[in-house]
C-alpha cells in the first residue's frame, strides 16, 4: 500500500451505548498510511469507542467505515487478563499471531528493546510489575508490524 493513501475513513458515523448515551455524532475524518494521530479527550469522550469501531468490536449506528484492502490493525491493551498471568513471555507474544512464527525469539528481543525492558523468555507475565507489563503490552503489539497500530492509554502504569 502506497504511502500517504488513505486506510481508514469515518463518514457520518454515530454510535449510542443505549438510548441516552449517544458517544459519537455523524463522525468525518481519515487516516493516512505513515502518520500518527493522537486522540485526546475527557474519560467518556468516546476514544476507547473509536478503536472498537475501527477494529470492528462495535458497528456504528449509521455512517460507514471504510477501511483499506487487506489492512492489518493491532491494538495495545490496557491490561493483561488474569488467564494470561500465568503465561511464560514467549507464550504471551506467540498469542499475537494466529499461526506459528518459526523467528520468534529475535522478534521479541527486538520489541522489548524498542520498549526498553529486559525480560528471560521463560519468566512468567505475572511475575512484572505493572510498568513492566504496560511495556509487556506495547510489545505485543509492536511485534506484529501491523498497517494500523492502535494505542490506547499507553502510557498507562508507566
Amino acid at each position: 500500500m502506497p504511502r500517504g493513501e488513505v486506510i481508514v475513513r469515518f463518514e457520518k458515523v454515530s454510535f449510542d451505548f443505549g438510548v441516552k448515551k449517544p458517544i459519537l455524532h455523524e463522525v468525518d475524518f481519515s487516516v493516512r498510511r505513515g502518520t500518527k494521530i493522537t486522540l485526546m479527550g475527557q474519560n467518556g469522550a468516546g476514544k476507547s469507542t473509536i478503536f472498537g469501531l475501527i477494529n470492528g468490536a462495535y458497528q456504528p449506528e449509521d455512517g460507514q467505515i471504510h477501511l483499506a484492502h487487506g489492512l492489518s490493525i493491532a491494538t495495545s491493551r490496557q491490561v493483561i487478563p488474569a488467564e494470561e498471568m500465568p503465561l511464560t513471555v514467549r507464550e504471551f507474544f506467540e498469542r499475537a499471531f494466529s499461526k506459528k512464527i518459526y523467528d520468534i525469539d529475535p522478534r521479541i528481543a527486538k520489541v522489548l528493546e524498542a520498549v526498553n525492558l529486559q525480560a528471560p523468555l521463560d519468566k512468567v507475565v505475572g511475575a512484572f510489575s505493572g510498568g513492566q507489563q504496560a511495556r509487556l503490552l506495547l510489545a505485543q503489539a509492536l511485534i506484529q508490524d501491523p498497517d494500523l497500530l492502535l494505542l490506547d492509554e499507553p502510557t498507562n502504569n508507566l
